[in-house]
């Protein structure tokens, strides 16, 4: 009989509080990069926010995928 223990990922409350912070950090970095293009910031902090919310939109893609993944 095989046994086989639960990863640290499996944690339910953990996936959702990193869920929930990679959308946070998406909203935040989102709007930062609205308000630096408005205003007229240096290209150089457009950039940077923009790289921000891509990582994290990235991350989530990539969990969802692994997620799938491991559903099916």
């Amino acid at each position: 009989m095989t046994t086989t223990h639960p990863k640290a990922s499996d944690n339910q409350a953990t996936n959702s509080a990193t869920h929930t912070a990679l959308w946070a950090l998406v909203a935040v970095s989102g709007v930062a990069n609205l308000v630096s293009s408005v205003a007229q910031a240096p290209l150089v902090v457009n950039l940077a926010t923009g790289l921000v919310t891509l990582a994290a939109l990235t991350a989530l893609g990539t969990r969802h995928l692994r997620a799938r993944r491991t559903r099916v």
